[in-house]
């Protein structure tokens, strides 16, 4: 009786294994062995990003200085895509700023534009001249200015805080652009750092 129990037990045993065997061979095309399935973005190291080439190159240089989150755009508009250049003008514990240059050595004839953050930073946002409100991303409220010109002209300018720190985008644009695209094409810079999340 007891034998006649055990036959049984291990026949349903090589059975279930057989069954459990070609289950997975069709789950799995050719037999390929069955992997976790890919994370959602969610859950990806941030950093992992999709990230405009430009920048690669010099934000090792910054995560290893500061100990701010560096927000940086998914992608860039134009005039700014056309840059050739990233320079890391400055990066510390509490802050980093990043410059992008059309060409070199020539100052900021040749500048495109600018990210960067400060933990400490010496001014309020409200504090700020000549900035109108705007609304960005996840919530969040900014400061823009636009490009401004007397002997030589500013770059447009855009401000936000964000979980203490005080982040700040310029980009240079042609003065000839109409102030509402102006804050179009900054805005979306703004967007796409504060979506990007920190690198």
């Amino acid at each position: 009786m007891r034998q006649d129990l055990f036959d049984r037990v291990s026949v349903a045993t090589v059975v279930l294994a057989l069954m459990l065997s070609i289950t997975n061979r069709l789950s799995w095309p050719q037999g390929q062995p069955s992997r976790a399935p890919s994370r959602p973005d969610s859950d990806r190291n941030v950093s992992d990003r999709h990230l405009p080439q430009i920048f690669t190159d010099v934000l090792p240089e910054v995560k290893a200085e500061t100990h701010t989150a560096i927000l940086l755009p998914d992608r860039l508009v134009n005039p700014i895509a056309k840059a050739n250049h990233a320079i890391v003008e400055d990066a510390n514990a509490n802050g980093y700023a990043i410059s992008l240059y059309y060409k070199l050595g020539i100052g900021d004839a040749g500048l495109a534009g600018s990210f960067s953050a400060q933990a400490l930073p010496r001014y309020k946002l409200d504090e700020l001249e000549n900035v109108t409100k705007v609304k960005l991303a996840e919530g969040l409220g900014g400061f823009f200015k636009a490009v401004s010109c007397g002997g030589s002209c500013a770059p447009a300018n855009l401000w936000w805080e964000q979980n203490g720190v005080v982040y700040q985008i310029q980009l240079k644009l042609p003065p000839s652009l109409s102030e509402r695209s102006q804050r179009e094409a900054i805005v979306n810079l703004a967007d796409s750092c504060i979506t990007g999340g920190p690198r």
